[in-house]
């Protein structure tokens, strides 16, 4: 009887594990992904995209296409693709626990403008003479700083308004041979909203 009792119990133990494999995959599958909507800051005047959070949410690279219209670029409508990954180092709950600041972030970001008159290297460009431009007029590599606002609780979804101040290389070069360019001249201001996905 007790051997019966055991094997009947093994079974149902093996059931149970079964039947929770589904669930445990959808679950891990599920992650900390997020949708962003950025505006400004050197990606577009907007741009959508999203990402996925690493290194216990504290690394967030994400995946954004920006839009420049006409009437700001100055000929043709512009599509912008950025690479970016923000580092989080800290953040501080604010009495509320559903309220969360991150006073401080880092990151860094590489992206590519679209179109004809933007060239990789001068020499693939073909217009200028070798060494005219020692830049790409199209890929721009950069530096930012930021603050952040979650409203939501960690391992549910959230909702994080930010503000970052960001250069490029081409931006922060300038500034070391020219020393008339102030800071407004080097820094872009952008932020947005950020949407867990889970």
């Amino acid at each position: 009887m007790g051997r019966v009792a055991n094997i009947t119990a093994l079974r149902a133990l093996a059931v149970v594990l079964l039947a929770s494999i589904p669930a445990r995959a959808q679950q891990a599958a599920a992650g900390p992904y997020f949708l962003t909507l950025h505006v400004a800051g050197g990606t577009g005047l907007v741009a959508l995209g999203g990402g996925y959070r690493l290194a216990h949410e504290r690394l967030e690279p994400e995946l954004l296409v920006g839009y420049v219209p006409r009437r700001l670029s100055g000929s043709k409508p512009l599509a912008i693709v950025t690479l970016k990954t923000t580092w989080l180092p800290w953040k501080a709950g604010l009495g509320d626990a559903r309220w969360q600041a991150q006073p401080f972030t880092l990151g860094a970001m590489v992206n590519y403008t679209t179109g004809k008159q933007f060239f990789l290297t001068n020499n693939t460009a073909g217009r200028y003479r070798p060494g005219y431009y020692w830049w790409s007029s199209a890929v721009r590599l950069g530096l930012l700083a930021g603050t952040r606002l979650n409203y939501g609780r960690t391992g549910s979804t959230r909702t994080a308004a930010y503000a970052e101040l960001s250069a490029n290389d081409l931006h922060l070069i300038s500034a070391l041979t020219n020393r008339t360019l102030r800071l407004p001249d080097i820094l872009t201001l952008g932020g947005g909203l950020k949407q867990d996905m889970r």
